[in-house]
């Protein structure tokens, strides 16, 4: 049996819910044993579905390898409240600093995910625009907020992607090793007049996020 045919019946497991995430797999021996190959072929089966964000492998006496929580979806340009809601999954956010330098209203959050912290945003807003904006409950979705408030939704946004490594500060906060892989989305935000209304880093977990995007009209090269 190759390695590409154990992964295959694992990850089968996993889509059946016969292994469901925070699950433990047997011992790399007893593994081998069961498939009948070495445990170099076990693996390299193992490392291609950690590799696919299937496992997360532990190391230590209580280590091994253990099925991984399902990534998330962010579809770039849509409501994250939302889009958690459509994929069944409890949205929160938890706020860390807020400030108003008079030049722009900073707001640091932490985004949780049933719970779980899977991303940190850092927003800024034209103070102008925006007085009393900090004086609102911040823990719900702020586009909501500057619609309701301020008459100022962002209509469209450029969002530019880069993966990045966790830091001290943003693995301590995202509950990852630093070093971790992150995905930076560094986003700029515009009312239907062309006007900023907010600029953003936002760093999601990369063992827990998909982004999605979708492309309005394709051009034929």
């Amino acid at each position: 049996m190759k390695h590409a045919q154990i992964s295959a019946q694992i990850e089968a497991s996993i889509s059946r819910g016969d292994l469901a995430p925070g699950d433990r797999l047997p011992p790399e021996r007893t593994l081998a044993e069961e498939y009948g190959v070495s445990r170099m072929t076990l693996r390299q089966a193992l490392q291609t579905l950690e590799s696919r964000g299937l496992l997360r492998r532990a190391i230590g006496r209580s280590g091994g390898s253990f099925v991984a929580e399902p990534k998330l979806e962010r579809d770039l340009g849509a409501s994250l409240s939302a889009q958690l809601a459509r994929q069944g999954v409890r949205a929160g956010a938890e706020v860390l600093s807020v400030r108003d330098d008079g030049d722009g209203v900073e707001i640091v959050r932490v985004r949780l995910a049933d719970g779980e912290p899977f991303a940190l945003e850092r927003s800024r807003f034209p103070s102008d625009r925006f007085a009393g904006l900090l004086q609102l409950d911040l823990t719900g979705s702020l586009y909501e907020l500057l619609a309701d408030h301020f008459d100022a939704a962002p209509v469209r946004a450029i969002e530019r992607l880069e993966p990045v490594l966790a830091n001290a500060d943003e693995a301590a906060v995202l509950r990852v090793q630093e070093g971790a892989p992150l995905m930076l989305v560094d986003r700029t935000a515009y009312d239907d007049a062309g006007l900023v209304v907010e600029t953003a880093r936002d760093v999601f977990r990369g063992d827990r996020t998909r982004i999605v995007a979708w492309t309005s009209e394709l051009v034929q090269s």
